[in-house]
């Protein structure tokens, strides 16, 4: 268990990107309904991700909010960031178009060769007994997938592993579509911050979590995963929650 005595402020430029959908991530691969061998997995962000996180960065936030400093962040031992992945699997008999050097001995194994893309990423920070959802996104063409969903139960999963109290975030006061997507996580508005994006001068409305093991909230929760899972039965693993 991670318990933290320092707290933190959020950074002056967050904003959140969502969509339909629901899925959910404990340590290991969980499929979301994808068609054509596609399925949705999550780990932990590193180094070699950047480029891809950044262009992601840009689609969903636009060029004119600053850039979250990312090499910095996944180094930094009060946050902990996630990405998560499209992987394509190939049946052995595929023959890509460009070559490829482990073809032949995937192959010989009987292996599968994975192909992968990220879509989506989220970055929290452990304060003395919250957890702050710093970030979110998907990138816009993977959106509608339960994506955000997704990361949002990986998020919930750290809160309470740590044994946090509360999960706390800021978003853009305009932005209504993700507000909704934290309303039906059990996040409501608390406060308002004037001004506090950058970019535009926007307010941010401050939302909060009820205490995650509240009997209630802890319904709310295992409902919405069980809905979930219900909605794709035949790809997602709930087992492991």
């Amino acid at each position: 268990m991670r318990k933290f005595n320092v707290l933190r402020s959020a950074p002056h430029s967050v904003s959140y990107v969502v969509e339909e959908a629901s899925g959910e991530y404990r340590g290991r691969t969980l499929p979301l309904a994808m068609p054509n061998n596609k399925r949705i997995t999550l780990r932990p962000m590193t180094t070699a991700d950047l480029g891809a996180v950044r262009h992601i960065e840009r689609n969903a936030y636009g060029t004119r909010v600053p850039s979250t400093p990312f090499e910095r962040e996944i180094h930094n031992g009060l946050a902990h960031y996630i990405v998560a992945i499209e992987c394509t699997e190939l049946p052995p008999e595929h023959e890509r178009v460009e070559p490829d050097p482990l073809g032949p001995l995937l192959r010989l194994l009987g292996l599968r060769a994975p192909r992968e893309r990220i879509v989506g990423f989220a970055g929290v920070w452990y304060t003395v007994d919250q957890l702050h959802l710093v970030t979110l996104a998907v990138d816009p063409p993977m959106q509608r997938r339960g994506i955000a969903h997704r990361l949002l139960f990986e998020v919930y999963r750290l809160a309470i592993e740590a044994e946090l109290r509360t999960i706390a975030l800021e978003v853009r006061a305009s932005n209504t579509r993700a507000r909704a997507l934290y309303e039906q996580f059990g996040f409501t508005r608390v406060g308002n911050l004037r001004a506090y994006y950058a970019n535009n001068n926007e307010d941010a409305t401050v939302m909060l979590t009820p205490e995650l093991t509240s009997t209630a909230h802890t319904e709310r929760i295992r409902h919405l995963r069980a809905d979930h899972a219900a909605r794709y039965r035949d790809t997602i693993d709930y087992t492991a929650s």
